[in-house]
């Protein structure tokens, strides 16, 4: 099996396999229920406010529980959420439901925004190309945001933030001149411009099917098209609950996100939007593309149902013919006539230019 069929299966198989783990748990159980994985977890802590920036990329679940009450921005960031005291010890000290540490630690959960007031939980999902270029992962992210924090989870180390870092620490843009929710906007932003990257990888490969089905349409095409309608159904089917969870914060009327950061949102909104209209007019080509394949290999084989028909008209004078004049009755006088062969090869012939002049006429050749 090749790394991009065998990546895809994963992508298909992983929730419904995370599902079954949950089965028989209690609600709120701060069990991790996703892949095994042995890296090392990291926490790294940006504080941040107009006038200084501090960072530490390896920090203790005591300097988090430090960072909570500082009057600046704090960003917690945590690599790896395998270890699930770490992830229920960070959840207690922000103030996180037990519920929403479940969700946290199912990897497969559904994209989502819940508003609690005095802080907002979301999930998205996040895509980051493989290296063949060809395949992409997807990597759950939760992200909290309290009135002056900002936490991501994250399943393993690797990330699209780390613009959004620099622009923390060179002070560039309006993320150090706003409160933590813009710099929980930046974060879904950051995301979502992911999605434009594996966006453009299905382009590619919608585009040079089309170029085969209007140049030598091979026989596996209708394959590769459905392998990738079906690309296209799982990424649908990762990215449209997203626009409920930012549909869902712009509704949202708490304290946390501020009015002034609610039209930055709805510009997210609208990309999200357009990734899916993307996705929409990808797979409408695609239904084209196998249309247009069929079509063509119903008419090659019209082509050639047609060419066997014409043969076999024109045969079948012929052929009754030769039969009649193959019968062994002893009296029949013209097998006896001097010219009766060639003047029955050319009444043949006779026949069959008629015949193909008559068909021509019809413009059936």
């Amino acid at each position: 099996m090749s790394r991009k069929a065998s990546s895809r299966r994963r992508r298909r198989d992983r929730a419904p396999a995370r599902a079954a783990a949950r089965r028989g748990l209690p609600p709120g159980a701060g069990d991790y229920v996703g892949p095994p994985r042995d890296h090392r977890i990291r926490i790294s802590i940006h504080e941040y406010s107009a006038d200084h920036v501090a960072e530490s990329t390896d920090a203790s679940l005591a300097a988090v529980e430090r960072a909570r009450d500082r009057p600046s921005v704090t960003w917690v960031d945590l690599d790896g959420i395998h270890d699930a005291s770490t992830v229920q010890a960070i959840g207690a000290a922000f103030g996180l439901h037990p519920l929403e540490i479940e969700d946290v630690l199912n990897p497969s959960c559904r994209p989502k925004a819940e508003d609690h007031g005095d802080h907002v939980f979301t999930i998205m999902k996040m895509l980051t190309p493989t290296a063949d270029d060809r395949a992409y992962e997807v990597e759950q992210v939760s992200v909290a945001l309290g009135p002056a924090w900002v936490i991501t989870f994250q399943e393993r180390p690797g990330d699209p933030f780390d613009a959004v870092r620099q622009r923390i620490r060179d002070g560039k843009g309006r993320i150090r001149r706003h409160g933590a929710d813009y710099l929980f906007h930046a974060i879904l932003d950051a995301i979502v411009d992911g999605w434009f990257v594996i966006l453009e990888q299905t382009e590619g490969s919608v585009s040079d099917l089309e170029a085969e089905a209007t140049g030598d349409s091979p026989e596996d095409l209708p394959r590769r098209v459905h392998a990738r309608l079906a690309d296209i159904l799982i990424l649908r089917r990762l990215l449209w609950p997203t626009r409920e969870a930012i549909s869902a914060l712009l509704r949202t009327e708490g304290r946390v996100i501020h009015p002034a950061t609610k039209p930055y949102l709805r510009d997210l909104a609208d990309h999200v939007v357009e990734t899916l209209e993307i996705l929409d007019n990808q797979r409408e080509r695609l239904t084209a593309v196998l249309e247009l394949h069929l079509a063509r290999t119903s008419h090659r084989l019209n082509e050639v149902m047609r060419l066997l028909t014409v043969v076999a008209t024109l045969f079948i004078p012929v052929t009754f013919i030769a039969g009649v004049y193959g019968m062994n009755f002893d009296y029949m006088p013209e097998l006896h006539h001097r010219h009766g062969y060639p003047i029955t090869l050319l009444v043949m012939a006779t026949i069959m230019l008629a015949m193909v002049a008559w068909l021509r006429h019809r413009r059936w050749i």
